[in-house]
């Protein structure tokens, strides 16, 4: 059922997001084989910190971005506040993203590195202004709250990275650089990308499965835990160099992803449809990386440990939880977004969004980027340069065939704009 055309923005506020980041994924994992003979180093090392951001900005967030202007509107049962802002970002962040990455790649800090990653926060910020205003003038429950407070998230992580990009040649922070560098990833991963996730899971994972039964209360407990955990870490981090209550802010967030889980389970359990598709599967696939991440995330903060769990941790959550989520849920919306684009509202649809995809692509993907990520897994918790190589090289095939399916489903939209 197609949404009231007012809440159906146009395809260039949502498609050039979509390519963009499938482009800049391919890209990412190119680059991610390149540096794979320094990834056994230490985090903190200049093509690491290239190809994270090139990650993080290029292809997860660029992608949310695009989807968001698409459903928010949908969720908030209003049209997107301003379509302006979403053309000038994508060319913004187009702009922007390569010099910043060249930047850490070359570990260069010069007026391309500031220009850039002020644009970049530019970009950001009116995004998130935007969904403010969407969801302000809209419906508001517990699943709107969690995304404006995944893009407030979103935002201080964006302004304090701007700042360390400065501390790195103007030393504005009290204690050494890395002390908030260990501040700005994990604000950037719970509060920005584990809410969105948990925000946009929490409506699509009931409405595909035909849910009969939602727990909105256990997502309060989700929002309240993990944001009340996460502002602790976040003053503790800035005011004090220790971690005292690391117990307290872990227990917390801890809470919240069992409320989570929990809430999945009733809607999976009240479902009418149980038999998935291959999205929808890849989407628990992800989920699940949750729990890959948690355990890495302990042993890491267990006393001192090699810096190559620490990066295991990263990819865990990066390329195994953000990037299978996203590939999944990608051809749950991106047909469905192309075919409210070209079927007529006053003709009976030609086609479905199911007839826009191929499911065997879907999972041809995935039989080449899911045991690449488990391997380049492994690779890095032993140590072995052969499965870091084998790892990557399947992860790429797999984003190569993402790119070129996804691609495909785009050009069915200009063929019938070419129709008409």
């Amino acid at each position: 059922m197609k949404p009231p055309d007012e809440q159906i923005p146009g395809t260039t506020v949502v498609i050039p997001y979509y390519v963009t980041g499938a482009v800049s994924l391919v890209v990412f994992h190119m680059l991610l084989i390149v540096a794979l003979p320094d990834i056994l180093a230490h985090y903190f090392q200049p093509k690491l910190l290239a190809i994270t951001h090139l990650f993080v900005l290029g292809w997860a967030t660029m992608i949310i971005f695009g989807a968001s202007n698409q459903l928010i509107p949908v969720m908030a049962e209003r049209k997107l506040y301003n379509e302006y802002i979403p053309k000038l970002n994508i060319a913004l962040l187009i702009a922007a993203v390569p010099g910043l990455v060249y930047s850490f790649w070359n570990f260069q800090f010069t007026v391309l590195t500031y220009v850039s990653s002020g644009t970049v926060v530019t970009a950001i910020l009116l995004h998130a202004i935007n969904v403010y205003k969407t969801i302000s003038a809209g419906k508001s429950n517990i699943i709107t709250d969690i995304l404006l407070m995944s893009h407030a998230w979103l935002a201080i992580t964006c302004v304090l990275g701007f700042l360390l990009l400065i501390n790195l040649v103007y030393p504005l922070f009290p204690e050494e650089h890395l002390h908030y560098l260990k501040i700005h990833a994990p604000i950037g991963m719970g509060g920005w990308f584990l809410q969105l996730i948990i925000a946009v899971s929490s409506r699509l994972i009931p409405m595909f499965l035909l849910s009969r039964k939602e727990n909105h209360k256990l997502l309060n407990v989700t929002f309240y835990t993990i944001n009340a955990g996460l502002s602790l870490y976040l003053v503790e981090g800035m005011l004090f160099k220790s971690a005292q209550g690391a117990i307290i802010y872990l227990g917390l967030i801890g809470i919240g992803l069992v409320a989570y889980a929990l809430y999945l389970r009733g809607c999976y359990k009240t479902a009418l449809r149980k038999n998935m598709d291959a999205g929808m599967k890849q989407t628990f696939i992800a989920i699940g990386f949750i729990v890959v991440a948690v355990t890495l995330l302990l042993i890491a903060t267990n006393g001192p440990v090699p810096t190559n769990i620490s990066t295991a941790f990263g990819f865990s959550f990066f390329s195994g939880l953000i990037s299978i989520i996203i590939m999944g849920q990608t051809f749950k919306t991106l047909p469905f977004i192309v075919w409210m684009h070209i079927t007529k509202p006053d003709k009976l649809p030609e086609i479905m969004p199911k007839d826009l995809y191929s499911e065997k692509v879907v999972w041809l993907q995935m039989l080449a980027y899911l045991p690449g990520i488990l391997i380049l897994l492994s690779g890095l918790i032993l140590k072995n340069n052969k499965a870091l190589y084998s790892g990557a090289i399947l992860m790429l095939s797999g984003s190569i065939i993402y790119m070129a399916h996804m691609v495909s489903i785009v050009y069915k939209l200009k063929q019938k704009h070419y129709e008409h």
